[in-house]
């Protein structure tokens, strides 16, 4: 399906399609509906920048782990029947920032209903600025959302690129700081043809945001339709209030917009980048259609290469690029699926590709997926039957998410990839019948030994899935109170709380895959949307029922075995810690009937760093902190009125009179505990604490000898310097570990 097609098709199923935003209701000052809502104009100053706080709402999943979750940005608004747009793919910053400068001198903080940033449909009043000082972490989010309007006898397709740079103090990581941007867009207003189609890529702490666009169908005549294939970089700091219009001339702001593949005759996928914490600057990385790797080996410039990919005939889909280093002599590591060279011409490979600070390949490696491929835990032989790597077929090149593979690092130092497998040797981009498979290797061995498992899969021929577990008791049915549930540890006392399903097994005719792309963090735990089968108490019975869920399957290193962890669920309730009011998770995207959903899990849906950049290698698979954030798209419904019914009044065949409001929005996925302080300041090892560790440190920063091994980034702030001296001097004298 090509990208026009694909918001106008999501368009007209605006009430089936999913996605999230900042936790506000309006103040229903015309005392109808809950219409129009809370989102400002995606054309008006306030939709373009505003600066506001997100507080986490406190939540634990199935197996008792602790997050905090917020809707962290709302996706704009262009038509007056709707709350908001469509909300079709998300994607967080690869690398956190730590001890930045807040990215906006002040923010806005609200904690009851009728507080936010819409300047007529909210109350000022009730809005309180906050502005926070001393060193914060900082990451960044984007999306990108679509709508249909009419501008005079056309059907205009609008796009915006929403993104935001999002700051907190690890001291008081429940509370997000959010510089938000419309980052870039594909009209000049409401009325206006739109000029291009755009294509979320990525973005970096630094708020450098890169995208593809192209002019396919577009409404607009003359010479400003864009042309051919485009890469361009947003640079968030440097926007202003106007709007940045994305058309052949470039962008509108100049000043904040790097143009970086001009009209290409070559087709490209969504770019992604290698970030500027990790290599100086914001470094475009971005896969062609005739097998080639472009990078910003040079700033500005782009250079071709086939290197990322031995032993393949050429690569499918987009590239994702993972802060984890695997080669010597990178600052971060590349994977794409790719066709082996001696295959049958299946997508049956992963390619992972070091990547140097310039984008250089610094050495790479290629995987094939064997013949048969089984869960190590369960013993179960999945029904491969000569099938192939998917997730990138239909929109998903054009659309993003970034990307159908992933990439990370497990604590003994090996390699792992993941990726979602479709059943059937003829590829069918809607199969349900699905498995992510998980690959550990050593990266820089080309001929070393790759062991395979599955982190999930489903059976939908047999309507059978892997099961999901949970601290909910012998009955596995969340409220019941029986023997086992609650009592912090899941073990023989609890029953399965599920199973994951085929989408073929809903009541509501539904098609297409049964399982999203995988998402790592930083202790190689994967993340991913799946249909599946609940269990639930009505009355004195348990039944069950089908439902969308956001799942972790848990990593065992010296198994190999993953376990399921639901994280979130459709019809899942949240207090709205800003809102002051409770709201639904009506929708979370999966699949859209022809293929998987840009709107779902995308392997840059999550970073592979730990919170805050603390060190991963100690941390338990199951902590919190080995996740350094996730973000999935959501439609929410605000129980506006309090009566505990969720009435979303544009939905069909619902109540048009309900005050309840529904919003498309980016829902964040975070830590909310900080780690114990833990360090070992004897670092020369002679068993004293004292100025001796403060001298070893020190020679060990000016390049000296350090036969203990210590790391020299004491505080952890990913920098070795003075700071380090400082904070052990503190420790000596008696003080926390940093």
């Amino acid at each position: 399906m090509d990208m026009r097609s694909l918001a106008l098709a999501l368009v007209a199923a605006a009430g089936a399609a999913p996605a999230l935003a900042q936790d506000s209701v309006s103040r229903n000052a015309n005392g109808g509906s809950g219409l129009p809502g809370d989102v400002p104009s995606a054309w008006s100053a306030t939709g373009v920048r505003s600066a506001y706080v997100v507080d986490l709402t406190p939540f634990a999943t199935s197996r008792g782990t602790p997050f905090g979750v917020a809707p962290l940005m709302k996706a704009g608004r262009a038509n007056t029947s709707r709350f908001n747009a469509l909300n079709i793919s998300g994607t967080i910053s690869q690398a956190l920032a730590t001890g930045a400068v807040f990215p906006s001198p002040s923010y806005i903080r609200w904690t009851q209903a009728g507080g936010g940033i819409n300047t007529f449909e909210n109350d000022a009043s009730l809005n309180a600025p906050v502005s926070p000082t001393g060193p914060a972490s900082v990451f960044g989010v984007a999306m990108l959302d679509v709508d249909e309007v009419v501008a005079g006898t056309s059907n205009v397709v609008t796009n915006h690129v929403s993104a935001a740079q999002v700051a907190f103090d690890p001291a008081q990581p429940g509370r997000l700081f959010v510089s938000r941007v419309n980052a870039a867009s594909n009209s000049s207003g409401l009325t206006q043809p739109d000029r291009s189609q755009l294509g979320l890529g990525s973005i970096d702490a630094e708020g450098n945001v890169c995208i593809r666009a192209d002019g396919y169908g577009v409404a607009a005549t003359g010479t400003t339709p864009l042309q051919g294939d485009n890469y361009f970089r947003i640079r968030l700091p440097a926007r202003g209030t106007s709007v940045d219009v994305i058309d052949n001339s470039g962008g509108t702001q100049p000043a904040a917009t790097d143009w970086l593949l001009v009209q290409s005759g070559v087709t490209t996928a969504v770019p992604t980048a290698i970030p500027a914490t990790l290599a100086g600057r914001s470094v475009l990385v971005g896969a062609d259609f005739v097998g080639q790797l472009r990078t910003e080996t040079n700033a500005g410039v782009l250079t071709s290469t086939g290197a990322h990919r031995p032993g393949a005939l050429d690569h499918r889909g987009s590239a994702a690029v993972s802060a984890k280093v695997l080669f010597p002599g990178s600052v971060a590591t590349g994977a794409v699926l790719t066709r082996a060279t001696g295959g049958s011409g299946r997508t049956d490979s992963i390619s992972v590709f070091g990547l140097g600070a310039s984008g250089a390949v610094t050495g790479a490696r290629t995987i094939t997926t064997p013949a048969a491929v089984s869960d190590q835990c369960d013993a179960f032989a999945w029904p491969f039957a000569s099938g192939s790597i998917r997730g990138y077929d239909s929109q998903m090149t054009f659309r993003g998410g970034v990307g159908p593979v992933a990439v990370s690092k497990d604590a003994s130092g090996l390699s792992l990839a993941a990726a979602t497998l479709y059943s059937g040797s003829t590829p069918n981009p809607a199969t349900p019948q699905n498995a992510i498979a998980v690959a550990r290797f050593d990266a820089t061995q080309p001929s070393g030994p790759v062991s395979w498992t599955l982190a999930a899969w489903v059976d939908a021929d047999a309507m059978t899935g892997k099961q999901i577990t949970g601290d909910y008791g012998q009955d596995g049915a969340p409220g019941t109170g029986d023997a086992g549930e609650g009592d912090g540890q899941v073990n023989a006392l609890d029953a399965p709380i599920g199973r994951l399903a085929g989408v073929n097994e809903s009541s509501l005719g539904l098609s297409g895959p049964s399982l999203s792309a995988p998402a790592f963090d930083s202790a190689g735990n994967v993340y991913f949307i799946a249909s599946a089968i609940f269990n639930r108490a009505q009355g004195q019975q348990i039944v069950q029922e089908y439902g969308v869920g956001l799942f972790r399957a848990v990593y065992n290193g010296s198994s190999m075995c993953y376990t399921l962890d639901l994280v979130l669920r459709t019809g899942q309730i949240v207090a709205g810690a800003n809102s002051a009011r409770n709201y639904r998770i009506d929708a979370v995207s999966l699949s859209d009937a022809d293929s998987v959903s840009s709107a779902s899990m995308a392997s840059a849906g999550a970073t592979q760093q730990a919170w805050n950049n603390v060190a991963s290698e100690g941390l338990a698979p199951e902590s919190p902190v080995a996740l350094g954030g996730l973000v999935a798209t959501a439609r929410i419904v605000y129980d506006v009125n309090q009566d505990g019914q969720f009435l979303d009044p544009t939905a069909v065949g619902g109540n048009p009179a309900s005050t309840d409001e529904a919003y498309n929005v980016l829902l964040y996925v975070g830590n909310l505990e900080q780690p114990p302080a833990s360090c070992d300041p004897d670092l020369n090892q002679d068993g004293n604490v004292d100025q001796d560790d403060i001298a070893y440190l020190i020679n060990v920063i000016g390049g000296g000898e350090n036969p203990t091994g210590i790391d020299p980034d004491f505080n952890l702030d990913g920098n070795a310097d003075q700071d380090d001296v400082s904070a052990l001097i503190n420790v000596v004298a008696g003080g926390l570990c940093p």
